[in-house]
């Protein structure tokens, strides 16, 4: 049988739509800084063995051609990231030109719904500036995506989000844009982040602690800034069309018995974590499931 009530993620004394702002320094998950701090000093470490690789040819390896093929593939690194670093502005204004090419962009005249649950999430944010926000249907993978530029912050949502009357989806949308809000707000998109890491986010396993703990600081966002955001993460796991047909008191319940080694272990294959995971960390972090 059917739940016939959905379930919202709010945080006890969460801030109302008459407040101000909200009080952020509780969203960052506890973890994210020292895992940043750590890789970006591996990353001085890799970028250091590389230049020295390209200075010095380590002639011992010669019998190793497995390792061999290693230390070239570093002094490729090095060189590509001494030009790559100037190229940074460049590969970023790219990006932003495809997207603007290839979306429609959202304002008070066009899905102005929409534009404003972002402009109210800003202004509880104490944002001055309100991102530019896209909609479209091939820039991105669903659902959604924040990056910078040189100049601007803008977020992109993918159009598989929206029902036909965009007001059916509207607490989908207000988790999804807070929790890419939370991505401009924490430094997650900024260059110099992706400057810090260019070696480490060549290795896949090194960089997915990072990613993963990121986005359980950002859903932490959403979850503050949507009064019913559930579904802002139950449409990662089931689509938009069959949300509604879910027992949520079942899924929950199935969120609870999630873990084990297999689930643990995966942090290091996939950069982004399982939707229980992330309703695991919600929970972990004191937001409680309210009816909606």
């Amino acid at each position: 049988m059917r739940a016939s009530r959905q379930k919202s993620i709010a945080q006890p004394g969460e801030l109302s739509h008459a407040d101000e702002t909200i009080d952020e320094s509780a969203l960052r998950h506890p973890h994210e800084r020292l895992i940043f701090i750590g890789l970006v000093v591996l990353n001085f470490l890799l970028m250091g063995v590389a230049i020295a690789l390209v200075v010095h040819d380590p002639g011992w390896l010669k019998p190793y051609p497995f390792l061999r093929k290693e230390v070239n593939v570093l002094r490729f690194l090095a060189i590509t990231a001494l030009i790559g670093i100037p190229l940074l502005v460049l590969r970023r204004n790219r990006r932003e030109a495809s997207v603007r090419g290839n979306s429609v962009r959202l304002s008070p005249e066009q899905f102005p719904e929409t534009y404003a649950i972002l402009q109210d999430h800003c202004r509880r944010l104490g944002m001055a500036e309100v991102p530019e926000l896209f909609l479209s249907g091939s820039s991105i993978a669903p659902f959604s995506k924040t990056y910078s530029s040189w100049r601007e912050n803008y977020i992109v949502l993918h159009q598989i989000v929206f029902d036909i009357d965009v007001r059916k989806t509207a607490d989908v949308v207000a988790f999804i844009l807070g929790h890419e809000l939370g991505a401009i707000r924490l430094n997650q998109t900024a260059w110099w982040n992706e400057m810090l890491l260019t070696y480490v986010s060549t290795i896949k396993w090194l960089r997915n602690p990072l990613e993963r703990v990121r986005m359980y600081s950002r859903d932490r966002y959403g979850a503050t800034l949507s009064p019913t955001g559930f579904r802002g993460l139950l449409i990662n796991a089931i689509g938009r069309r069959l949300m509604d047909q879910v027992n949520i008191e079942e899924y929950l319940l199935q969120a609870r018995r999630y873990g084990g080694l297999w689930a643990t272990l995966d942090v290091f294959f996939e950069a982004k974590p399982q939707v229980l995971s992330r309703l695991q960390q919600l929970r972990a972090a004191g937001f409680k499931y309210e009816p909606r």
